[in-house]
């Protein structure tokens, strides 16, 4: 067994996990999470993180949704419509139309349940999908627009928490182990860093250390902590471990700044 260090800086090209802030994110990058509607069945919801002017669109521009509900016999109990990938070529032409280009038009997200796939668009000026409807149908889906009811309850469903959003980096940074050789079930010591006030790092510390946390070393000036612990990498260790990170960080105004550690894999070079 051979053992390498693998981690991602916010500012680097690595693999640590990070917490980012809306206006600091490429417009490219999307993140996945679920949703539970009031009958307990899922929202599946991809959703682009945004940059400030796509925020600003969402906000208050114009909000389109196409709605492509599934054939009656083509969703499962939960809710889930089957042969989603049937409209991908679709959403690929909603980024793409040069028309819908030209107003500024963004697809924000798209999110799957309840018997249908919503495509949620902003854009600057009123624009005519039909067009685009018409000229790509959906064997096994009926397409039509509708607007947007509720703002606020839209917005709060495209936009993750912390947690949601720690959870996709947490998924990026085991996805490269992966890539490596490493499934993430072998314990190793895996560093976690945080900024702000000493004070704030020595609070943090204490929450997190009945959870396993020591403290590695202070960072210089003591504007920053690396906590150590042991365990394994793979996401149901995260799933059960960064609630209660995101948690820490935010009742102490620290930044969490993800985590670091070993490639074990008898592969790995």
């Amino acid at each position: 067994m051979v053992a390498q260090l693998i981690g991602l800086s916010l500012f680097a090209s690595s693999a640590q996990a990070a917490m980012q802030k809306v206006v600091r994110v490429a417009p490219e990058k999307w993140e996945l999470y679920t949703r539970t509607v009031e009958d307990g069945r899922p929202l599946v919801v991809i959703a682009r993180q945004r940059d400030e002017s796509t925020e600003t669109l969402l906000q208050n521009g114009i909000v389109t949704l196409v709605r492509c509900r599934a054939d009656p016999d083509a969703v499962n109990g939960q809710g889930m419509p089957k042969g989603t990938d049937r409209l991908y070529p679709l959403e690929d032409r909603l980024d793409e139309e040069p028309a819908l280009r030209a107003v500024g038009a963004i697809r924000v997200a798209s999110v799957t349940g309840q018997g249908e796939r919503r495509m949620i668009l902003v854009h600057r000026s009123p624009i005519d999908l039909a067009p685009v409807l018409a000229a790509f149908p959906v064997e096994g889906y009926t397409c039509g627009i509708s607007a947007v009811s509720d703002r606020a309850a839209l917005i709060q469903l495209v936009t993750p928490t912390e947690v949601e959003h720690q959870f996709n980096a947490d998924a990026d940074v085991i996805a490269s182990l992966e890539k490596q050789g490493d499934d993430g079930h072998a314990p190793r010591s895996t560093d976690f860093w945080f900024y702000g006030s000493p004070e704030a790092l020595k609070a943090t510390a204490g929450r997190l250390g009945p959870l396993g946390f020591s403290v590695k070393r202070w960072l210089d000036g003591r504007s920053g902590i690396v906590l150590s612990r042991t365990m394994p990498v793979d996401l149901s260790s995260f799933q059960a471990v960064t609630p209660a990170i995101v948690d820490a960080a935010g009742q102490n105004d620290v930044e969490y700044d993800g985590w670091e550690t070993e490639v074990i894999s008898a592969s790995a070079k």
